[in-house]
């Protein structure tokens, strides 16, 4: 039989060894709960007896995915593919009559890249974003006009 010191520091017990092993295996009770053997004059921590060191099992930390910070990381939003995507459009967007495909679809992906950046900043983006809207926009949309314009004027 033990006794232990709960994580509200109050003793509890006395408790069976079953007992010991399922609050560990809920998760109640770490390798750094004192506790004292019945007889005992001294605590003890649970993770240095042997009877419960099988117990514990060894789970790996969960490490959240954070940014580097490298400069490659703040000039290319790898992790927001719209924005990227949304970017290079704009810039393709430039070539004459292919770019009114091109500036439209830029348009879209950049709006859906602002949107996936405001959701999550870590993604990052926003600039390639509001690029591909801005730019892919004028672009797409001015030579709509212009194409439109010149069939006008050639029917004419």
């Amino acid at each position: 039989m033990y006794k232990i010191i709960g994580e509200d520091q109050k003793e509890y017990g006395p408790v069976n060894a079953d007992q010991l092993r399922q609050w560990i295996a809920e998760g109640r009770l770490t390798r750094r709960t004192r506790i004292k053997t019945e007889g005992e004059t001294d605590w003890n921590t649970l993770g240095a007896l042997p009877a419960f060191t099988s117990s514990f099992v060894a789970v790996p930390p969960v490490i959240p995915r954070q940014s580097t910070g490298s400069m490659l990381e703040k000039i290319i939003p790898y992790h927001n593919g719209m924005a990227l995507a949304a970017y290079y459009l704009a810039v393709f967007s430039l070539i004459p009559f292919v770019g009114i495909i091109l500036g439209i679809a830029g348009l879209i992906f950049g709006v859906l890249g602002l949107k996936a950046a405001l959701r999550n900043p870590a993604v990052g983006g926003k600039v390639h974003a509001w690029i591909g809207i801005v730019v892919g926009g004028l672009f797409g949309f001015g030579y709509l006009a212009l194409t439109i314009g010149m069939v006008c004027a050639a029917a004419k």
